[in-house]
């Protein structure tokens, strides 16, 4: 008897340790599986991001602890499928070529010229790229939907019990002894849970790529943003001196019969200069805290951006905007990632309803009649009301809905497009009308009018309106110039913004 109770407790911490064992040893994916991921292959969404050490955030791979070498990102970028609305190409914020960028010397991406007296545009990124908190968020959501994929795919653990029955019937101990059960999957569940979740870990990275270039996007606008700051302090101290000058001037000419009212105009000119000093400086610290915001330093001390003022930006073309963002957007890519992953859920629902089998084994031994002996279990649920068919249902739906969103996506892209590319032609034209025309005449008309007055042909109030009309100019030409950047950015950015939001 102490011979098989010993034999039973040994079996039972056998099956106990491999229990364990199975617990942290990665389940392979199965020759099945990859077959199946392989298959189709019109779409491949996998991300493609700048070489740059910044960019590449780390992939927290001691978050996976337990699970040494396995990296299922390596196979999720080998599931391509087919979606009929698009073509989704790999994600990459780059250069457009071709008419798109005939003006590519001045591109957004080429005013990064090291300067010891500024920060540029390429170092702000970089810290970005290190310090923004969303896209270590968004890393994190990937690694999550890596650790899903990997958890839907494990065989379910097999079950060790005891048992003892007819305990004290004859004056003996009864019958006791030890059971292993285990539950075998069906109808290749698992590698259906592993393709349904592997599209899900592609949606993430693709939300991961979108919120690099909403960073990108901030902090180039941002950028910019802070180079028309500058530019208005600049001009509006300019113009606070061209205005006390005036007054001086005007100080002198009341003492020779002209009239008080050329002091008094010269002094509200003055003061009205004064309150744009104090404006552009109040916005240019606003700008730099939403820029240091965006880059996720707050306490970032405010420096100066060093870069290139121009009105001359890459030109851009509606058809080719919008097809390059048909073709590259992450939004539309994560879209589709959704209806393949909703189509695996449809698959996984239909064969639901087929029954996993659960069979159980043990030995026993008989203390009355010193027999051991063993027994063999096998079970299984009959389908016969709940085959799964409102699971199925519901799969059916999904897979609508994610075919019509990717549509809905590109719509939405495109009516975005429209309102950010109408901004884009109505600053650029107006920009270069200031810059060729506006500008050059004010100047040259406020030259005029001082000479006129010098040589006693037109009175000093022309000299003050002439002054106005220059300095409107050149505050009306720095908006036209900010919003022309602020929409080329956009656009350079496949339309994605607020990082923070």
């Amino acid at each position: 008897m102490k011979y098989w109770l010993h034999c039973i407790l040994l079996s039972v911490f056998i099956v106990s340790g491999c229990a364990h064992r199975q617990l942290v040893t990665r389940d392979e994916p199965t020759a099945a599986v990859r077959e199946e991921l392989s298959e189709a292959t019109e779409l491949k969404t996998a991300i493609d991001v700048p070489d740059d050490p910044a960019v590449n955030i780390a992939k927290s791979e001691e978050h996976r602890s337990g699970v040494s070498g396995w990296k299922p990102t390596a196979e999720v970028d080998d599931v391509v499928g087919s979606v009929q609305t698009t073509n989704i190409r790999p994600v990459r914020h780059q250069q457009a070529s071709g008419p798109e960028t005939e003006d590519s010397e001045t591109s957004i991406l080429r005013v990064n010229s090291h300067s010891a007296s500024g920060v540029t545009l390429q170092s702000l990124e970089e810290l970005a790229m290190s310090s923004n908190p969303t896209l270590v968020e968004l890393q994190a959501r990937v690694d999550a939907a890596n650790g899903r994929w990997l958890q839907v795919g494990l065989k379910p653990n097999p079950v060790v019990s005891m048992s003892a029955q007819e305990i004290g019937n004859e004056n003996s101990a009864g019958q006791y002894g030890a059971l292993v059960g285990q539950e075998l999957v069906t109808a290749n569940k698992l590698d259906l849970n592993r393709s349904a979740a592997a599209w899900d870990v592609k949606q993430a990275e693709q939300e991961l790529a979108a919120q690099r270039l909403r960073v990108l996007t901030d902090v180039r606008r941002g950028f910019y943003s802070m180079l028309i700051a500058q530019e208005r302090v600049r001009t509006a101290e300019e113009l606070r001196g061209i205005a006390e000058q005036a007054v001086v001037k005007a100080r002198e000419l009341i003492k020779f019969q002209e009239p008080a009212t050329v002091l008094t105009q010269a002094e509200i000119e003055a003061e009205l200069a004064a309150v744009l000093v104090d404006n552009a400086q109040i916005q240019q610290r606003a700008m730099w805290r939403r820029l240091a915001a965006a880059i996720g330093q707050p306490d970032l001390s405010m420096q100066r951006v060093e870069g290139s003022l121009t009105t001359d930006a890459p030109k851009v073309i509606w058809e080719q905007s919008l097809e390059r963002l048909r073709r590259e957007s992450p939004e539309i890519a994560a879209a589709a990632a959704e209806v393949e992953q909703s189509r695996w859920t449809l698959n996984r629902a239909d064969v639901e309803c087929v029954p996993n089998v659960t069979v159980q084994a043990g030995v026993f031994y008989d203390d009355s009649s010193s027999d051991p002996f063993a027994t063999l279990q096998i079970s299984m649920p009959i389908p016969v009301y709940d085959w799964n068919q409102g699971g199925i249902a519901e799969a059916q739906a999904n897979v609508l809905a994610a075919e019509q969103a990717v549509q809905r996506v590109e719509l939405s892209l495109q009516q975005r497009l429209a309102s950010v590319y109408q901004q884009y032609e109505q600053a650029r034209k107006q920009a270069l009308r200031y810059e060729t025309k506006i500008l050059k005449k004010a100047r040259k008309n406020l030259d005029l009018n001082r000479e006129s007055y010098n040589s006693g042909e037109s009175a000093y109030l022309a000299v003050l309106t002439a002054q106005r009309s220059y300095s409107q100019a050149q505050l009306a030409w720095l908006n036209s110039v900010e919003q022309l950047w602020s929409a080329t950015v956009q656009m350079e950015g496949l339309l994605l913004s607020n990082s923070l939001q």
